[in-house]
């Protein structure tokens, strides 16, 4: 009798668990994807992924330089937060910084999922039917059309309402049996229950 090969899993990572992995500041989370890239699945996500951390190096370094260097209050920085006046040399650290992760995390493809006027419908359709953010709907939208062209099963988050929002809109499309959307904690209990962090 012939052993049956394991498919490879292929999962979506939202930007909050790129970002929990890109900064180490979830030990949960590195766990995770450690154990995923050891076990030789693969990661997913929209292309639209890299611009959200280029928004968040972006901000991180203003609030440093607006804070440390100028001595600015905190309150005038935050007001200023999306407003940011970076120098060509802080924009490099910002690509640099993306480039690191994308070269410490090899895992991860990044995909255009929503490409044409049937995608962007559905995206539309998620926004103005949910209390999703755009952000959240992009990935959400792309995460769909992963599991319907079978490049994922699994989508993972820390963002709560999108997980709420999210299963509610794969229970009205009836999508739960394409993709199932899980914290990180949740994907370590059901792939990794042995695993320490």
């Amino acid at each position: 009798m012939s052993k049956r090969k394991r498919k490879s899993k292929s999962i979506y990572i939202d930007t909050n668990v790129a970002l929990d992995y890109a900064t180490q500041r979830n030990k949960e989370t590195i766990a995770v994807l450690d154990r995923i890239k050891e076990r030789g699945w693969k990661c997913i996500s929209a292309s639209f992924m890299a611009m959200e951390m280029a928004d968040y190096k972006k901000q991180s370094l203003y609030v440093i330089d607006k804070l440390v260097n100028r001595k600015w209050e905190a309150r005038k920085v935050l007001s200023n937060v999306r407003n940011t006046d970076l120098n060509e040399s802080q924009l490099i650290d910002a690509h640099n910084w993306f480039a690191d992760f994308v070269s410490r995390y090899k895992q991860i493809e990044f995909y255009d999922f929503i490409t044409d006027s049937e995608a962007w419908g559905l995206a539309q359709k998620i926004s103005f039917g949910s209390n999703l953010t755009a952000p959240d709907v992009i990935h959400l939208s792309s995460a769909i059309i992963a599991a319907v062209y079978k490049q994922c099963d699994t989508m993972i988050t820390q963002d709560r309402n999108l997980i709420v929002e999210g299963n509610r809109i794969l229970r009205e499309y009836r999508l739960k049996t394409k993709l199932s959307i899980k914290t990180v904690s949740d994907f370590r209990k059901a792939h990794f229950k042995s695993l320490k962090f």
